[in-house]
Order: structure tokens, then sequence, then C-alpha cells
């Protein structure tokens, strides 16, 4: 609809001109004065605009930081979780042979004391 170029072209010669009609020494009317202050305004939004993506960029940046050290962070973590999971898996590994060491003698002494008592049932009559 309307070109914001078209509009800052016309503001900048109608204050500039303005502002020399001022350095004249000649009075202002209302919508002069009107014209100055849009003029002003606009200048104040251009610098708010260019602070605004400054420090868009400036949040940008150590946001991307803040990321990059959360996930160092992570991956520290779960190196550590890891470690830990792997020493519980050397403990059950360790358990799980102590139990099947345990379930061998525990066969063995069954069936010695098995034939122990076969045997002295046939040796006894």
């Amino acid at each position: 609809m309307f070109e914001n170029n078209v509009f800052d072209r016309w503001l900048d010669a109608k204050a500039e001109s303005i502002i020399a009609a001022i350095g004249e020494g000649k009075a202002i009317s209302s919508e002069e004065m009107m014209v100055l202050v849009l003029k002003a305004q606009t200048n104040h939004f251009n610098h708010l605009d260019v602070e605004l993506r400054q420090e868009m960029k400036d949040l940008n940046v150590d946001l991307r930081q803040e990321m990059k050290d959360l996930r160092e962070d992570m991956d520290k973590r779960f190196e550590q979780v890891d470690k830990r999971f792997e020493q519980v898996d050397k403990r059950f590994d360790t358990l799980v042979r102590r139990m099947d060491r345990f379930m061998i003698w525990s066969f063995s002494t069954t069936v010695a004391v098995g034939g122990f008592v076969v045997a002295a049932i046939k040796l006894l009559p």
C-alpha cells in the first residue's frame, strides 16, 4: 500500500525545509511542528529498532552458548550414568556367577548325598 522509503523521503525533505525556516528565524505553524515531532519519533523508532535487533542478536548468541554448555553437561551426566550401569552390570554378572557356582555345588552335594543314601540302603538289608 505505502512504501516506507517514499514516506521517509517526504518526511526528510519536509523536516529539512522546516528546520531551514527555523534557522532563518521564521515562525512555524502547528502542522510544521507536528512534522518535526513525527520526524523525531521516526528517528527514535529507528534507533530503538537498531538497538532491539542488536539485543536480539546478542541474546541469540548467549542462548546458543548456553544450549551448547547444557548439551555438554548432559553428555557428561549421561556418561556418568553409563558408567554406573556398567558397574551394576558387572555386579549382576558376579552375582549370577556366584549363584551358578552355588547351584552346581548344591546339585553335586544333593547327588552325592543321594548316592550315599542309596548305597546305604543297599548295604543295610
